[in-house]
């Protein structure tokens, strides 16, 4: 009986240690996660003058959303997030996925040798701020610039190169600009995904007369369904949050003529007074399309963890 307290005491102990540990975590989490998450829904539904709350609004914050003008920047900014997903998972992710199986169909052929220098060959781009790597394309793609000298010395392009200022091409540009910053994050991931499937399996398909291609599409694909999951939600909320690399390369309006403008750099505009030609902040209408943002990426999110989590294949 003693004993059996004495268990019971210690259990108790623990619990009140392990507590108080993680206490100055979720005390940090609090203030500058939930706190500020909770003020920015609260106020989304009360007037503003300046950073003063006012009057309780209702949803007339979000009603103004869909009103012209904001209803075109709106629609603008949304859809560049969009296709800035599309675009990542298909230059991003899709070639990273190549990449990955050409460098595991290496070392199954060689042992892996040259492996680590590879990984870490894709991945230098990714130990770079977006802020350096913005800037350093920035200058790279300038009319002038290596970019453009290069392309004229190869006989591939004539006259100054200007595909940050031409609103057909700088969204796409940007969005391989992204591309290549995190390139190694994939390939790091579907690499070591590769490696947990048993080659066993691989044997196994090899004697059914598979080729490379047909593997990668009906034996590695299934099986690396939880790692394109993380990848694809990951992207997913980096896209909807992009600000940086538009911020250094395009500046905060989105130029050329709001081409490249994000929800988040029209977010930036709302609030700190740099939308239209007056420049008047509207924290109310801010506050509002954080809440939407926020929503779109929760909803998003949710649906692509379940989506991948029914596709995972278990052996």
């Amino acid at each position: 009986m003693t004993q059996h307290r004495h268990k019971s005491s210690m259990k108790r102990t623990q619990q009140r240690m392990a507590v108080l540990f993680v206490l100055p975590a979720l005390a940090i989490y609090g203030l500058f996660v939930l706190y500020p998450l909770a003020m920015s829904l609260w106020g989304s539904f009360f007037t503003w003058k300046g950073l003063r709350m006012l009057d309780f609004a209702g949803l007339s914050n979000f009603a103004r959303l869909f009103v012209f003008p904001s209803s075109a920047r709106l629609t603008g900014a949304l859809w560049h997030n969009v296709i800035w997903f599309f675009g990542i998972m298909v230059f991003q992710n899709g070639v990273g996925l190549l990449f990955a199986w050409l460098l595991f169909l290496r070392d199954q052929g060689k042992g892996r040798s040259g492996a680590a220098f590879f990984q870490s060959l894709f991945f230098f781009p990714a130990v770079l701020s977006p802020v350096i790597v913005g800037a350093l394309w920035r200058l790279l793609l300038a009319p002038g610039g290596v970019v453009g000298w290069a392309l004229n010395g190869l006989g591939l392009h004539e006259g100054s190169l200007t595909v940050l200022g031409n609103s057909q091409t700088a969204l796409m540009m940007l969005i391989a600009v992204d591309a290549w910053n995190w390139m190694g994050l994939p390939v790091l991931i579907y690499t070591a995904g590769l490696r947990q499937i048993s080659g066993q399996i691989f044997e196994a398909a090899k004697l059914d007369g598979a080729g490379s291609g047909r593997m990668l599409v009906s034996v590695a694909l299934p099986l690396l369904m939880p790692a394109i999951g993380t990848l694809t939600t990951l992207s997913f909320i980096n896209t909807f949050n992009q600000f940086d690399i538009v911020y250094v390369m395009q500046g905060v309006q989105g130029n050329p003529s709001y081409s490249t403008d994000t929800l988040v750099t029209y977010f930036y505009r709302l609030a700190f007074g740099a939308e239209g030609a007056v420049g008047i902040t509207d924290i109310g209408l801010a506050l509002a399309l954080g809440t939407m943002l926020f929503l779109i990426l929760s909803i998003g999110t949710l649906l692509m963890l379940r989506f991948f989590d029914r596709r995972t294949v278990q052996l």
